[in-house]
């Protein structure tokens, strides 16, 4: 069962060093501008718990469950390179090779919803749902950093990583997309609430719209995201080689500098 569900999902295409290394900057630069970020969105999500009105609330927001997704990512790449820095260059293939696939191939899904979300999310919240109404000092800093920052953190991502997305995991988003959707009605129906306001079906024919809309949307922008992530391993794999010229790494031998290779040759 196990094994289906790794080759339905193509998570047997999983490549480790993908995590670590970048196509323009070298492994220890990657995980020291990811440690800033991880250490702010740490700071953001502490002081959202402690404003919110309670647990329950807080977790009902589309926006802070995902944010919660993008520090989680963060914190993982760090730890996953702090490991990989920590052994000498010769051995560093091997170390990634040690780790259990799992933790790899759940990272690698939970970046396929970390990027695709994260450019959605600010287009919802400035076109849908902000009203300019007057906040905090503290409030203003905690909208933007969830709002406009987790946009820019993602542009971060794909810029600087390696990583790729596969076909098959637009519907592994989608169904994450679905179960936060059952979870709104879910609130609805024990506290009589819908979380967002354009999810109220109150609203007739213009609901529906929304519900649809949002699900091409995502769709649309988790493609374009795929096209982006291949066409940037392509045309910086040469730069890859370079940059990461005392490692070997096995996703570049097997995916991207071959595709340079053959285009140079024609």
């Amino acid at each position: 069962m196990g094994g289906s569900i790794v080759r339905l999902l193509r998570l047997d295409h999983f490549e480790p060093d993908r995590i670590v290394t970048s196509n323009i900057v070298r492994p220890k630069t990657l995980a020291i501008l990811r440690g800033i970020l991880c250490t702010y969105s740490l700071i953001v999500v502490v002081s959202l718990w402690a404003t919110a009105s309670s647990a329950t609330t807080y977790l009902s927001f589309f926006t802070n469950l995902t944010y919660l997704g993008l520090t989680f990512y963060l914190m993982c790449t760090t730890l996953w390179s702090i490991g990989y820095l920590r052994q000498p260059s010769h051995e560093r293939a091997q170390w990634l090779k040690n780790r259990s696939p799992w933790w790899g191939r759940i990272h690698w899904l939970l970046y396929s919803t970390v990027v695709t979300f994260h450019f959605i999310v600010p287009v919802v919240f400035w076109t849908l749902l902000s009203n300019g109404g007057i906040r905090s000092a503290l409030g203003n800093w905690q909208n933007i950093s969830v709002h406009a920052l987790d946009g820019a953190f993602a542009i971060f991502e794909l810029v600087f990583n390696r990583h790729m997305l596969e076909p098959i995991h637009s519907f592994v988003v989608a169904g994450v997309m679905v179960l936060y959707m059952l979870l709104t009605f879910v609130v609805h129906a024990t506290e009589d609430r819908w979380v967002y306001p354009f999810l109220d079906w109150d609203q007739g024919a213009i609901c529906a719209a929304y519900y649809i809309g949002i699900a091409i949307g995502l769709f649309v922008v988790f493609f374009v995201l795929l096209f982006l992530h291949r066409f940037r391993n392509n045309r910086l794999a040469e730069m890859c080689a370079r940059v990461n010229h005392d490692q070997y790494l096995e996703s570049l031998q097997h995916r991207d500098l071959p595709d340079i290779e053959k285009a140079g040759s024609q």
